[in-house]
């Protein structure tokens, strides 16, 4: 599955340590809206072995 903009400005973000609030406020949305937008992002990717 491919990920959508904000989906993917999320987890840039994320991965490179920032917080949910952090990127909330990066993205002026509300926290809430982060972690529906990571939890998009981990069901289309699913688990990955390291």
């Amino acid at each position: 599955m491919v990920l959508n903009e904000i989906e993917l400005r999320v987890a840039d973000l994320a991965a490179h340590g920032t917080s949910v609030p952090a990127i909330a406020e990066l993205l002026g949305v509300s926290a809430n809206a982060v972690a529906d937008h990571l939890t998009a992002v981990y069901l289309k990717l699913g688990p990955r072995a390291s």
